[in-house]
This record gives C-alpha cells, structure tokens and sequence, in this order.
C-alpha cells in the first residue's frame, strides 16, 4: 500500500520534508520510541508493514530492527490536527530500544508528580512479576505455589475473591467494592499467567464484541457451544 502525492490522505506537502513519528505500542498504548519519517520512509513502511524511518544520522531509510531483529509490525498509522506529526501504531518484537528497555523512556524519569503510575504500566509490571515467579519460584512465594502447584487452590481463591466482591458491591461500601476488585483482578491475572491467557488475548475477544448486543452474542456463544450429538 503507499499513498498518492497530494491526496487528502497524504500529510507530506514536501516530500523531502522529516516529521516526527511517534511510536505507540498497539496492544498497551506504551509510548516506545520517537524517529522522524520521510515520505520514502513512510511508502516504505506501508508496503513492508515494518516500521521504518529516515535516519538522520546514518542519512539513509533505517528499518527499526534491521540489525537486531527487534523489529515493530506495524498496525496503524495516526497524523495530528495540524499533520505535522504523525502516530504509529505496532507490534513490537523484542525490545524497542537498543539498550534492551521496551521503551526508550523506560527508567528515565525528567520529573515526576507525585501520584500512581501509569494504568498500563502497572498491569504490565504487575503481570511480568507473575511471570517471573513461574520460572523463579522463590521460596514461600504465594504466587508460585498458585502457578506450579494443585489446580484446586487456585480455583477456590477464583471463587472465594468473586464471592467477596459480589457481597462488597451488595453492602455498597466504594472502599471494601475497590479493594475486592482488586484482589479478584490480581487473581485473574495468576490465571491467566497458569492458563497462557495474555491481556492481549482477552482485549482481543472485547474489541470483537465491540458493537454487538450483548444478548446476541451470548446467544450465539452458546450455539457454537453445542456438540453434535446434542443438536436438535
């Protein structure tokens, strides 16, 4: 795919001219890089679906990756209201920067509010911590015991945080109903991590049901639930 010099689809005026290219990861909207694109650069990431930019340094088109294999599939591209900036969308294999961080702002904090981090910076810490402990296992770890051990336990803490969230939300106190959910998310996500289920996968199955009405789509989850020999 590329796009046609002077179509209203087409943010470069002058195609020698450089605009800065954000990159945003797909999946988590984690900021990953900056580089700047050419309309060469932009052609060439359309019709590899690779992102690349003109490096200003090396003073050629440079593909994210091309050395390393670190390499950002790209997804969608966004330009700003006043097109002098652009928004790329991918898929990172690996980590983006070159000194191995996800992110090259990963670590480098100019100043900081004080206040929580980031939403998907939390989940995603917080997941990676529940990875780490499948592999580490650290002795009297909670979450590992619930990763390698006995299925049962983990399914009746499952059912106990469910349990306590529902009479949370019937007694209506927001403090007891914030700190169930809490803890009942933070279980879920140790199931996923013992089932290979990513938040990925699951946003996944959200955005195909953006759109539909609920009821039908239950309806039809169970007709495709049916096994043969119990279709009518």
């Amino acid at each position: 795919m590329s796009l046609s010099s002077g179509s209203p689809e087409d943010p470069f005026d002058d195609p020698t001219a450089l605009i800065p290219a954000v990159v945003q990861h797909a999946r988590t909207g984690k900021v990953l890089m900056l580089g700047y694109m050419n309309r060469e650069a932009l052609d060439k990431t359309l019709a590899t679906g690779r992102v690349t930019f003109f490096s200003r340094s090396k003073g050629r088109l440079w593909m994210k990756g091309e050395s390393s294999g670190h390499v950002l599939q790209l997804s969608e591209i966004r330009w700003d209201c006043d097109r002098d900036t652009l928004l790329v969308l991918a898929h990172p294999e690996g980590p983006t920067c070159h000194t191995g961080t996800e992110s090259c702002f990963d670590g480098r904090v100019l100043y900081k509010t004080p206040g929580p981090a980031p939403a998907f910076e939390t989940l995603a810490n917080l997941t990676e911590t529940i990875k780490s402990r499948a592999g580490e296992r650290p002795e009297n770890s909670y979450v590992a015991t619930l990763l390698t051990g006995p299925l049962g336990p983990l399914l009746k803490k499952m059912v106990e945080e469910a349990g306590e969230t529902m009479a949370a939300v019937y007694e209506g106190n927001p403090a007891s109903i914030r700190s169930e959910m809490a803890d009942l998310l933070f279980h879920l996500l140790v199931t996923m991590e013992r089932t290979g289920a990513s938040l990925s996968d699951i946003i996944e199955i959200l955005e195909k049901r953006t759109g539909k009405s609920g009821l039908e789509e239950k309806r039809n989850r169970r007709a495709s639930n049916i096994q043969p020999e119990e279709a009518p």
